[in-house]
């Protein structure tokens, strides 16, 4: 993957790649996190090239709906799943470069 940083309604969010990723708060293994305070996205350098794509994806929901105010959905993966999916279906089927 070649992005390391993205804009997201202003705001430029670094992106890493580690290894073994573990989300701070509930100390579980996780394909991907957002620190919004660091403006950063996290993504496990494990994944395949496709789980990477879908997980950055993923993430960008949840940084998108945060810089936007949604206070009530930024963190409900019930939103984020089915919206980070259809978004990377799109990019992806389109030949749009993620």
């Amino acid at each position: 993957m070649t992005i390391d940083k993205v804009n997201v309604g202003g705001v430029k969010y670094s992106i890493y790649l580690k290894k073994n990723l573990i989300e701070p708060d509930s100390h579980q293994p996780v394909w991907g996190y957002t620190d919004y305070a660091r403006s950063a996205i996290y993504i496990d350098s494990k994944l395949n090239k496709q789980h990477i794509k879908q997980t950055l994806i993923h993430e960008l929901v949840h940084a998108m709906l945060w810089e936007a105010g949604a206070v009530d959905g930024y963190n409900d993966d019930k939103l984020v799943n089915p919206l980070g999916n259809m978004l990377y279906s799109v990019l992806n089927s389109n030949n749009l470069k993620i």
